[in-house]
């Protein structure tokens, strides 16, 4: 009797844990747009694009949603990060980044945000790896 219990819930448990698995874990392409004036973030999940479609034109604290920071080069032991201060703005399904001022040849660009994250995977929520802070995605990007 046991026996016919134990397959069904196995194949249960394997199926839950499969479908938790699936989801879009797909990563952010953040890169600069074609000509450089622009940072593009692409692959933005369902849920996140309708969100940002929705607001973000009505909801300034949308535009916090990507940090730009330049970053000093490595035989620069004097300078510090700088926050590049720009507008975001949706085009398709693509996030735009615009800044204030253009980017400066040459300079490393450390992207960060936080479209896309979660607290933990479904392989974390199983270990028990659940944190109390969302994990921002970042990319460096150099101009």
């Amino acid at each position: 009797m046991f026996k016919c219990i134990k397959f069904p819930i196995g194949v249960f448990c394997f199926l839950f844990l499969l479908s938790c698995s699936q989801t879009n874990t797909k990563p952010l392409l953040i890169a600069f747009s074609s000509d450089s004036s622009q940072i593009v973030i692409k692959d933005i999940n369902e849920a996140g694009l309708f969100q940002l479609k929705t607001n973000i034109n009505k909801d300034s604290s949308y535009q916090n949603l990507v940090t730009v920071l330049q970053t000093p080069n490595d035989d620069d032991s004097i300078s510090m990060e700088i926050e590049w201060q720009g507008k975001l703005s949706l085009k398709s399904n693509e996030l735009l980044f615009t800044p204030n001022q253009s980017f400066v040849k040459g300079k490393t660009y450390l992207v960060e945000t936080i479209i896309n994250s979660q607290f933990a995977s479904g392989k974390d929520i199983i270990k028990g790896k659940v944190g109390t802070q969302i994990k921002p995605q970042q990319q460096i990007l150099k101009r």
